[in-house]
């Protein structure tokens, strides 16, 4: 290549000893490199743009241009792939009905202590004492089928 110079070791004597010596590339070389290197990206994503299905059905051809990811042509359920989905379903769905039931039992168990719920024989009186006891008189009421809802 051109950045490889033969240089004389000794350049006093007739019989010198020849080497190569590495330059560094001129400037113009590296321009015309990074622009052939443009050029050809160029290129390519114009030939992926305008490329067509070569084969005549989607999915046929698996390349940068139409996704990386694979589309499945069928799935056989006796295959490696269902096999390793069960298996995974075995292995950690107790784990996660163990913690998140715990989760839940916690989350339940405090919300009771702050908010305990109190079955009324007469709903109505219920309320009408609960607003003397605090002194109330605006609330608004939301009445469920089995559980009201009390809120300023």
């Amino acid at each position: 290549p051109f950045w490889l110079k033969l240089v004389n070791q000794d350049s006093g004597t007739r019989c010198a000893t020849p080497s190569l010596k590495l330059l560094p590339p001129p400037l113009h070389s590296l321009r015309m490199l990074f622009g052939r290197i443009a050029a050809a990206s160029r290129a390519a994503a114009l030939r992926g743009a305008q490329r067509a299905v070569p084969l005549g059905f989607p999915g046929a051809q698996r390349t940068a241009t139409t996704g990386a990811f694979p589309k499945l042509m069928s799935i056989r359920y006796d295959g490696l792939f269902i096999k390793c989905c069960v298996a995974a379903l075995v292995y950690f769905v107790p784990q996660d009905v163990v913690i998140l039931g715990g989760l839940f039992w916690s989350w339940h168990s405090a919300s009771s202590s702050i908010s305990p719920k109190k079955k009324q024989a007469d709903a109505e009186a219920a309320l009408e004492a609960f607003k003397a006891k605090k002194g109330l008189d605006d609330l608004k009421v939301y009445k469920g089928r089995s559980t009201w809802h009390v809120t300023l």
